[in-house]
């Protein structure tokens, strides 16, 4: 059973505990919070990603599920012309990146730091995508139970302080 939160507009300000800047002429498309929620062996396991676009700057923190654990990755991108490319990105070791974010790591981790990303983020129906092939992102074939829904608040699932510091900084262009 796959169980999606209430869509919204533009909430990340809200989420992340920081002031929103004046609404500007353009707005942000990809500015807010993605998640979605479903029931794994009893239990609601739900992913998201809380991103924020400042002009063509995108900074993330996001969460997901994968062979039994929780994977959290910090992610800086830059948008152009309805798609997010994700430069770079760290965080916990597994299929999005091989190094952890500094400050984060085991003593005995193989590589800390930034790593770069092929993936790309993209929307179809005002839902959220991910693609890393090197072919444009399409919407053809897209229902609307596909991809992440923009939710209002991430609730308790939302990132750590630390997190949500680091992501205020990142969207100021301070990572």
């Amino acid at each position: 059973m796959i169980r999606f939160p209430v869509v919204v507009m533009g909430a990340v300000a809200a989420v992340i505990g920081v002031s929103a800047p004046a609404p500007a002429s353009t707005p942000a498309p990809f500015d807010g919070a993605w998640m979605s929620c479903e029931t794994y062996r009893g239990a609601e396991i739900c992913s998201y990603k809380l991103l924020a676009q400042r002009g063509n700057r995108l900074c993330g923190v996001q969460r997901h599920f994968a062979t039994n654990a929780y994977y959290e990755q910090r992610l800086v991108g830059t948008v152009t012309g309805g798609v997010a490319q994700i430069d770079k990105i760290c965080g916990d070791p597994g299929s999005e990146t091989d190094s952890y974010c500094p400050g984060r790591a085991p003593q005995d981790a193989a590589k800390v730091g930034w790593a770069p990303s092929k993936e790309r983020l993209f929307q179809c129906r005002g839902r959220l995508f991910s693609a890393s092939s090197d072919a444009p992102p399409s919407c053809r074939g897209v229902t609307r139970d596909m991809g992440i829904p923009r939710v209002r608040s991430l609730g308790g699932q939302g990132p750590q302080p630390e997190d949500r510091t680091w992501l205020a900084a990142c969207a100021a262009g301070r990572e």
